[in-house]
């Protein structure tokens, strides 16, 4: 438990540095746009790329990743369900329904959760969690495009638009990483260290980039919003406790539930923010939902960690 506190320990620190940074103008709020092209584009497809393709297929490697496959498809429909429900009884104005629901619903398995889940559960970890990802962004440009504009009528624009920003470097290097593994292609050694290399730089970026973040938000403001902290802590505590409740009693394998559990554990996708912008929805409430349920996850997400290293024994 002490080797897991102590690695998120050292991840929320690097937090601290970009929040501290940012504060102090050695990264300014218009260079995150260029960290985050960096993690995105080359350090985080690297290190997805080299994490996956280490990995030795087994039986239990192809039935586990079925099972994290429709795993995460049950959680994100019965999300939507259920969030739909919350923003109903809670009297959600009609305008902003669709954004509360997919502050609710969506998860930062790929920005946070690559990172964290590599430095806390190892690469066997992290390779479901790419797996998860994939369902997540599905979703999110399918979806969750109708479940953005929920509460007034917009028509859709089109699945094949709503899918193209899928075709990004992340779900690419997934996709090749899964297919290399499957068809048992290694990266030749020199090429494997290079990626290596430059993967290993995922982890301190992303969080300096979530530190950056949070220094260029308005905290005192979003606070105020009592709304807005009751869907954070819905999103953060209660989704993981009743997905660990839905899960654990299943006859699957023991990483299939932490992975399912852990991922129902991030803040809200970055990505739903410029959602929101397209779809010309409250983007600054969907940017407020994220640096809240971001900030808030400092505190819910070490917490879980150990929780769940302790009972999987992972």
């Amino acid at each position: 438990m002490f080797v897991i506190l102590s690695k998120i320990a050292i991840i929320f620190a690097m937090v601290g540095v970009g929040f501290i940074a940012n504060k102090a103008r050695a990264l300014p709020d218009e260079s995150n746009g260029y960290l985050i092209s960096l993690l995105m584009n080359i350090t985080a497809p690297c290190m997805l790329l080299t994490s996956i393709t280490g990995k030795q297929l087994t039986p239990d490697t192809l039935s586990s990743t079925l099972e994290v496959l429709a795993g995460t498809i049950i959680f994100f429909l019965v999300g939507m369900a259920v969030s739909y429900g919350i923003v109903k009884v809670l009297r959600i104005s009609s305008a902003d329904q669709g954004v509360y629901m997919s502050i609710l619903t969506t998860v930062n398995t790929g920005f946070m959760g690559f990172p964290i889940t590599k430095a806390a559960f190892g690469n066997e970890a992290l390779y479901f969690m790419v797996v998860s990802n994939i369902v997540l962004n599905i979703y999110l440009y399918s979806l969750g495009i109708l479940q953005i504009n929920m509460g007034e009528k917009r028509q859709f624009k089109g699945l094949k638009k709503a899918l193209k920003p899928m075709l990004n470097m992340c779900s690419l290097a997934a996709v090749l990483g899964i297919i290399m593994l499957f068809s048992g292609f290694k990266i030749p050694s020199f090429f494997n260290e290079l990626l290596t290399g430059i993967g290993d730089i995922t982890i301190p970026l992303s969080m300096i980039v979530v530190g950056v973040q949070l220094g260029s938000s308005n905290i005192l403001k979003i606070i105020k919003n009592p709304k807005l902290i009751v869907i954070s802590l819905i999103n953060l505590i209660l989704w993981p406790a009743l997905t660990f409740l839905a899960v654990n009693w299943l006859p699957i394998h023991e990483m299939t539930k932490l992975i399912l559990v852990y991922g129902a554990a991030f803040p809200t996708a970055v990505i739903v923010v410029a959602l929101a912008a397209k779809e010309r929805k409250n983007s600054q409430l969907a940017a407020e939902g994220v640096a809240m349920t971001t900030l808030f996850s400092m505190a819910t997400l070490p917490f879980i960690t150990m929780l769940l290293s302790t009972y999987y024994g992972i």
